[in-house]
């Protein structure tokens, strides 16, 4: 039965630092943590079962708790596309209730991504009865629990019972900050469907930082963990840490028995667990110096905008709403069609007044003949007329646009350039997306795997001269208007899109122009354009107090994790004392006493890292004295000293071993033997014999 004030026993156990603790301050998530699947950790399916066998501190979920798809299959029905002929009318955007996303993006985003797509085949269930791995870390990269996956492709049900079965340990009033690739698809359902009511005000979905690239930009405003409130600098790749760890059981999980691939895997995360948590320490100092430097990197990038704090914070808030604002109801790119239709007609106009105009030459020709004036008396009416026509329509469409003649090569320009950011935008996105399948290419002893991960990357590497040149040829269109907004040549307020860097090409950072489409749309042709659109100080500021804010929050959660910490060895501390006292069986004693002697170590341990970082380390709050602590580490220097001893005879040892010659070999041999026959050694029958047999 879970406290009511804190997290379950499970819990704590799993990890000290988010959950061993107090309750985290209101503005901040009292965890963080991530989701993913594996689809490299497959089984082989057999015939029949090895008998089963249970970790005792299993971190799987029961099957029964995962066996949900026919509640989510009917509470959500199968995805349809929705009809819309091309240039026909296009279905309405908006919100999906609490969302901050409109739904067109957030159905790009589901196109995007093959986890977004549950059937999506990813591994066969001919061959194989465990297809996948899901797992749920904390952002310390301790895993909480693991998912077996059955089926082919990512369905949301093995999501959803992890997120519940998380709440289920968790105290009420607890807030949690989960990090998924597709974050904005599963809070869609959420809220869409009803999924996780009871959670739903407690959870704050974001989206893993290596997986941002795959979402557009206005889901990156909403979705991003740099952009978000309380979730620090958590990046949400944990999960990718702990599949690369047991990458090397790959091979052999694949073909062992089910039960022993299940307790195998519980056995590695133990193991992964000591490992971590006597690391706690430095990671811990390594996070406070990180982060301390990038805020002061981020202070300097405030001040030099010269801008108020309050200033900048309203300029986010208005490029958030301006940029996550739904699409108006309008046919589907009417605004380029209503374009390429002004242009259509001005060329027609010039065709039709060239007509006119060679016509009209004929008449004033006094050498034409008679018949050839007749001919043009009978089409100039008409071509006059259609003339007319088009002008009218010219003008119609022009008054409908608010552009005039001159304007027009800007207007074209503007089109090609979006057209060409577009496709650009989806080269280095589908490259991301291949980098990141030869990153996770486990299994490259195998020589197919190899193969096939050598071509793929020789493909990417083919392709990149093309999106290259693809980034120079908008570079020249952005060039290009640029002057013509400088000659005054283009809309009123019209605004030069900024040109891509070619050093930052292929980085797809979150703040990078490739995703910004600022001047390659009707839109920002505004009578008073923003500064957080035109001022790059604004841009700049934004920047860095998003960063500072993120800052701000990971330090007070590190400090929060000390503490944590502390609670959570003081406590751990008195029980084992308490045990030990109150303990008569000498088996439970000894077990104890190894328990107290480990809670020595890390104490020690955790000291050592933390005592050169003032704001992390008070020895007050420790619920070993200073003078256990001081005793301990002797003792272990003491053990340390004695290790490095043995080690060094063992050294001397393969020293003396590797000098001696096979001549003094034979030289020692045959003066035992000699020592033997002169009755000056005595050896068994048994050793006669195996001398004997040397000789």
């Amino acid at each position: 039965m879970n406290h009511p004030s804190r997290p379950s026993e499970y819990l704590r156990g799993r990890c000290p630092l988010c959950f061993g603790g107090p309750s985290q301050s209101a503005q901040d998530f009292n965890a963080i943590v991530c989701i993913d699947a594996c689809f490299t950790q497959k089984h082989n399916k057999r015939s029949h079962k090895d008998p089963p066998r249970q970790h005792p501190r299993t971190v799987f979920l029961p099957e029964s708790d995962v066996k949900r798809e026919e509640i989510v299959a009917s509470l959500c029905p199968p995805k349809t596309v929705p009809k819309t002929a091309a240039g026909g009318e296009a279905r309405e955007d908006g919100y999906e209730l609490s969302l901050k996303v409109p739904n067109s993006v957030l159905d790009a985003c589901e196109a995007s991504f093959t986890a977004a797509d549950g059937s999506r085949e990813k591994a066969s269930t001919q061959f194989f009865d465990s297809t996948a791995l899901m797992a749920m870390l904390c952002r310390h990269d301790r895993v909480l629990w693991l998912v077996n996956m059955t089926s082919p492709g990512e369905r949301q049900h093995y999501a959803l019972a992890l997120i519940d079965q998380l709440f289920k340990n968790l105290p009420s009033g607890f807030r949690v900050g989960l990090l998924y690739d597709i974050s904005c698809s599963i809070h869609h359902s959420c809220v869409k469907w009803g999924f996780l009511d009871a959670y739903l005000s407690r959870l704050t979905f974001a989206i893993s930082v290596f997986h941002a690239y795959g979402h557009g930009w206005a889901c990156q405003c909403v979705y991003h963990p740099r952009k978000c409130d309380s979730f620090g600098l958590s990046d949400g790749e944990g999960c990718e840490r702990f599949w690369h760890s047991i990458s090397k059981l790959i091979a052999y999980l694949r073909i062992c028995g089910h039960h022993t691939r299940l307790y195998t895997l519980d056995s590695q995360v133990q193991y992964a667990d000591q490992l971590s948590l006597l690391g706690i320490g430095n990671w811990l100092a390594r996070k406070w110096r990180n982060t301390q430097t990038r805020r002061l990197e981020a202070d300097t990038q405030v001040i030099s905008s010269a801008k108020q704090d309050r200033y900048l914070r309203e300029q986010w808030k208005s490029q958030l709403s301006s940029q996550t604002r739904p699409l108006p109801r309008q046919t589907k790119n009417a605004g380029r069609s209503a374009v390429e239709e002004a242009i259509r007609l001005r060329k027609v106009q010039d065709t039709l007044r060239d007509r006119v105009s060679a016509l009209e030459d004929v008449l004033s020709d006094i050498n034409s003949e008679d018949y050839q004036v007749a001919e043009v008396e009978g089409k100039l009416p008409d071509l006059r007329g259609k003339l007319a026509q088009v002008q009218a329509k010219l003008i119609r469409q022009e008054q409908l646009l608010g552009v005039v003649g001159q304007q027009y090569p800007f207007m074209a320009l503007r089109m090609n350039a979006h057209a060409l950011k577009v496709r650009l935008r989806n080269r280095l996105t589908s490259r991301k997306f291949e980098r990141d399948r030869i990153e996770r290419s486990f299994r490259r002893q195998q020589y197919n795997d190899w193969k096939v991960r050598t071509q793929t990357e020789d493909a990417v590497k083919r392709r990149d001269p093309g999106i290259q040149a693809l980034a120079r040829q908008y570079n020249i269109l952005c060039h290009k208007m640029e002057e013509l907004v400088r000659l005054k040549r283009a809309p009123r307020n019209a605004i030069a899109p900024q040109p891509i860097p070619l050093k930052e090409l292929f980085d797809l950072d979150v703040d990078d122009v490739i995703w910004q489409d600022v001047g390659l749309d009707a839109s920002g042709d505004i009578e008073n354009p923003p500064a957080w659109l035109t001022n790059e100080d604004v841009k700049s500021g934004i920047k860095g107090i998003l960063l500072r804010d993120r800052c701000d929050e990971e330090l007070r959660r590190l400090k929060h994790e000390c503490i944590a910490l502390y609670h959570w060895l003081s406590e751990e501390w008195q029980v084992v004392n308490a045990c030990i006292e109150a303990a008569t069986n000498l088996d439970l004693v000894y077990q104890l006493q190894e328990r107290r002697c480990c809670l020595i170590k890390l104490g020690v341990t955790w000291r050592n890292a933390l005592q050169g970082i003032p704001q992390l380390y008070n020895v007050s709050d420790w619920g070993l004295s200073a003078s256990e602590l001081s005793e301990a580490e002797q003792d272990l220097d003491e053990e340390k000293l004695e290790a490095v001893e043995e080690t060094e005879e063992y050294i001397e040892m393969e020293d003396e071993f590797s000098d001696f010659d096979e001549d003094d070999l034979d030289i020692g041999l045959v003066e035992r033997i000699d020592a033997l026959e002169d009755g000056e050694l005595s050896y068994g029958e048994e050793d006669l014999i195996d001398v004997d047999n040397f000789l």
